[in-house]
């Protein structure tokens, strides 16, 4: 069949401000409610206590423009964070939290993001955002699409808030509730806590269609770090999902081993449009759920400036709160994020389009569409998780001629499997110095896994090599300092 592509660039300004009216913001206002419930299922450990787990949902929505309320304050999101385990925590203890939380974000964001210093954490906490509590819903003839965001590891649904007042104001309704592990905040087992932040997702949506009973058009993911793998799952799981949008989703790192052996991982679920953001890091991932998934709409943005801390929409409101207009690429490439997701999420959720539409996403200096097709290698990957080393060496000795030009993609597979698997990464690592025993990171990247394995004279041996090949590597020779020293 002759497929018909909808060709769509995106063109993102860039006025070198990071301030919120850079973003244009939708037609709608934007209503905010918090909804406090309890799991009574599951039981969860507050303190020494055991309680009912505590659930407190956050819901944006596209409001009525002649709402007369006044916009909250940012305190009145964080004041959430503190009440999340306890909904009846005295105030003065709300009070407090609040201010301590600010005051570390803001600070670290004086630091590491050149946040106007003068600020102070009570006028950020009095700045207001966009949204007004309780509001009415906007009217229209067709229903609203509702995304889903789950947070990272552990932290609050207020996380990103700038992004879902953005979409909420183009007409989207935004579910979150805060990230935890099975039964208390503290996510302490991968497998565990990604099926809690699953169950929670789906309590919440329960939650919000048989309570709340407010009906919509379709179903889109959002997620940032750990949060990926739970929308992975849940993705999976429920069909009615249309498309997923993750922020450097740690389902593209460490955690892609543990989810491949979670019970409801199944690929074949996977045809759904997915758009993954990532970080700065150059060659630092194969990208191992993004080139597995079996979607042809699929799309991997590299943002040049922003590591994985700059996914939170904090530091672009601290910025906001500020009398002093900053030149800031860390919140211009958030607002990037932004634009992308609407783009996204419209082409894919909203009424009157199809699987069909295609993407182009045009490269700037803030946005770097990348065409990574490393699906071979994930076979490879994806055949050790499932039947062992031995049957992948089968397949990794016929396909040898096409591998021996992905010394790149061997090395990050093999550095995948060094903390879980470490007789396997020696055998793809040891593939690659076969193969190029000229290359200095072929022998380095050995030598480092001979090191977590114990074997130090082979470790030595080819981090000796290694230092032959590339001798003014500061690397290498740090690392044999360090066995010398033992």
């Amino acid at each position: 069949m002759k497929i018909n592509y909808l060709i769509i660039f995106l063109f993102i300004a860039s006025t070198g401000l990071c301030h919120a009216q850079d973003l244009e913001k939708g037609s709608y206002e934007v209503g905010f409610n918090d909804y406090k419930t309890h799991d009574v299922s599951r039981k969860y450990i507050v303190n020494s206590d055991t309680i009912a787990r505590p659930l407190l949902i956050h819901f944006w929505y596209p409001a009525d423009g002649n709402a007369k309320k006044e916009s909250l304050y940012f305190r009145d999101y964080i004041d959430l964070i503190a009440i999340r385990e306890d909904f009846n925590r005295p105030a003065s203890e709300v009070d407090e939290h609040s201010f301590n939380f600010v005051d570390a974000y803001a600070g670290f964001a004086k630091q590491r993001f050149g946040l106007d210093t003068n600020i102070t954490t009570q006028q950020i906490l009095d700045c207001p955002v966009i949204a007004k509590h309780g509001i009415p819903m906007a009217k229209q003839k067709q229903k609203f699409p509702l995304i889903i965001y789950a947070p990272s590891n552990s932290k609050s649904a207020v996380q990103n808030h700038v992004i879902f007042e953005y979409l909420a104001s183009h007409g989207y309704l935004v579910l979150s509730v805060g990230s935890a592990g099975e039964n208390s905040i503290k996510r302490e087992n991968h497998e565990q806590s990604i099926l809690a932040q699953v169950e929670d997702m789906e309590y919440m949506l329960a939650y919000f269609e048989d309570s709340l009973k407010i009906e919509y058009s379709s179903l889109g993911l959002m997620d940032f770090s750990s949060g990926g793998p739970a929308n992975a799952i849940f993705q999976m799981k429920h069909q009615k999902v249309k498309a997923v949008f993750s922020m450097d989703g740690s389902q593209e790192y460490g955690y892609y081993m543990t989810l491949f052996k979670m019970e409801d991982f199944d690929l074949e679920n996977t045809n759904v449009p997915h758009c993954l953001v990532v970080n700065n890091f150059e060659n630092f991932s194969i990208y191992p759920y993004y080139n597995s998934i079996i979607s042809a709409d699929k799309y991997l943005i590299r943002m040049p400036y922003l590591d994985h801390n700059g996914f939170v929409s904090f530091w672009n409101f601290f910025n906001t709160c500020s009398s002093q207009e900053s030149i800031n690429q860390f919140c211009d490439s958030f607002d990037s994020i932004c634009s992308i997701a609407l783009l996204f999420f419209n082409t894919y959720l909203q009424a009157g389009t199809s699987s069909e539409h295609k993407i182009i996403f045009q490269t700037n200096e803030y946005v770097q569409p990348k065409t990574i097709d490393n699906s071979l290698t994930m076979q490879l990957c994806n055949s050790i998780l499932a039947n062992g080393m031995d049957t992948a060496m089968i397949f990794l000795n016929q396909n040898q001629e096409i591998f021996k030009t992905k010394e790149n993609e061997i090395n990050m597979l093999g550095k995948m499997f060094i903390d879980n698997e470490i007789s396997t990464a020696i055998q793809l690592l040891t593939f690659n110095t076969t193969h190029h025993p000229d290359s200095w990171k072929a022998n380095f990247d050995l030598g480092f896994a001979y090191k977590e394995n114990g074997d130090l004279a082979l470790s030595k041996q080819a981090l000796l090599k290694a230092r032959q090949l590339n001798p003014g590597n500061g690397e290498i020779t740090k690392m044999l300092d360090e066995m010398n020293e033992h």
